[in-house]
């Protein structure tokens, strides 16, 4: 076993957060800040793997270090016990969703996916309620969760997933609409769930708001929502007779990269 494990494992066992960050921390590197994301998965199997009654403060208290990585790891580890603590993960994973480190934000989008395919029912309110936040770095949080938890394929979710995400559409924020439309849509849930997907462009394209159509357009620039502009015919009709330059320049992104995947060049 590596040292950093070795001191790892010491300190959980002893329940001593700082023991736990300093080992995490001997693996930060200079580019990035924090562990690599092989080191943070190892770290959350081996917390995982410990039986303690100490396990979840001691997880909270990684939440709550200033250190980014301990941050990660302690966000995902505080998934597993959402059942028997809902309000104080919301509120934990909330705070974190928020961060102003934005690889933490990434590594909080996913623990949310994790809570939602897991908890569906329970957690789904909590990821309408955060889809009207103020802060954008919250509302971008529920968009990825949904393109995490969209990756079980599971029937029951899309449905309710693209309801919430439908308001979204028209969200100004470049941070939420960049993740959206040519993201969470177009690389992922229109390959989960083409059918349901396809359905809903074909309504949601009548809304003549432009950054609903900038959206739209743009989940056809995505690799995966490219596969599927010839069965949008009727989508694109529309989006190509919308004059405007936000919406025109959209259309034409998504038009170029289809024609690449087409022709292969």
């Amino acid at each position: 076993m590596s040292d950093w494990k070795q001191s790892f494992l010491e300190s959980i066992q002893q329940g001593v957060v700082e023991g736990v960050v300093k080992a995490l921390d001997s693996q930060s590197t200079t580019h990035g800040g924090t562990a690599p994301s092989k080191i943070k998965n190892d770290a959350i199997k081996l917390l995982r793997k410990t039986n303690s009654d100490t396990l979840y403060p001691l997880i909270l208290q990684l939440c709550g270090h200033e250190n980014p990585t301990a941050q990660e790891v302690g966000a995902i580890c505080l998934t597993d016990f959402y059942r028997s603590q809902s309000s104080e993960v919301n509120r934990v994973l909330y705070r974190l969703a928020d961060s102003d480190n934005w690889e933490v934000r990434e590594w909080v989008a996913s623990a949310c996916g994790l809570v939602l395919e897991k908890h569906f029912h329970d957690y789904f309110p909590v990821m309408a309620e955060w889809s009207r936040d103020v802060s954008e770095n919250i509302r971008r949080a529920v968009v990825l969760a949904m393109m995490y938890a969209g990756k079980s394929r599971n029937p029951e979710f899309i449905d309710p997933f693209l309801d919430i995400l439908e308001p979204l559409l028209s969200d100004r924020s470049r941070y939420v609409r960049d993740n959206l439309g040519p993201f969470a849509i177009g690389n992922a849930l229109i390959k989960y769930y083409p059918t349901q997907v396809l359905k809903r462009l074909d309504t949601w394209v009548n809304d003549e708001d432009e950054q609903v159509r900038w959206n739209i357009a743009m989940i056809f620039s995505a690799a995966e929502g490219a596969k599927f502009a010839h069965e949008s015919q009727q989508v694109f009709d529309i989006l190509s007779s919308d004059e405007r330059p936000y919406v025109k320049k959209a259309v034409s992104k998504a038009i170029k990269n289809i024609s690449k995947r087409t022709t292969g060049s």
